[in-house]
């Protein structure tokens, strides 16, 4: 069985082509009835995108635990002045303590291999005749 398309006007003067959900007499956009709704939702989004905007411009190279240092201050900043949600400030707070593991791992890796090669050249050295 196929599911009804609205076939209301659109703006750009063709016909929409959404399913029309089940006991509706068209789709979620051209519902009367859910008019309210429809509104109400494209605001949220409207504001979930000036949100994100926000963050636009701030993709620094975050590779140093001081780079990190710098980001999360402007970071706490940003959310106590309001300009940044708390929850998304929460979630990049995450992230960073995650980048910052993930930096102290990949230092203590390069420090183990340093110091490999450091023991391999003074093995080979103490093998050279003197």
């Amino acid at each position: 069985m196929r599911q009804p398309t609205c076939g209301a006007p659109t703006k750009a003067g063709g016909t929409c082509r959404s399913f029309v959900p089940t006991g509706r007499s068209a789709c979620v956009s051209h519902d009367p009835s859910m008019a309210d709704a429809v509104a109400a939702a494209r605001r949220r989004g409207g504001t979930a995108a000036a949100r994100l905007r926000v963050l636009e411009g701030k993709r620094l190279r975050l590779d140093t635990p001081a780079a990190l240092v710098r980001f999360t201050g402007g970071l706490l900043q940003d959310a106590l002045a309001g300009t940044v949600d708390i929850d998304a400030a929460r979630t990049i707070g995450y992230l960073v303590s995650v980048q910052l593991k993930a930096i102290e791992q990949a230092r203590a890796s390069d420090v183990e291999q340093m110091l490999a090669e450091v023991r391999q050249l003074l093995a080979e050295a103490r093998r050279r005749p003197a």
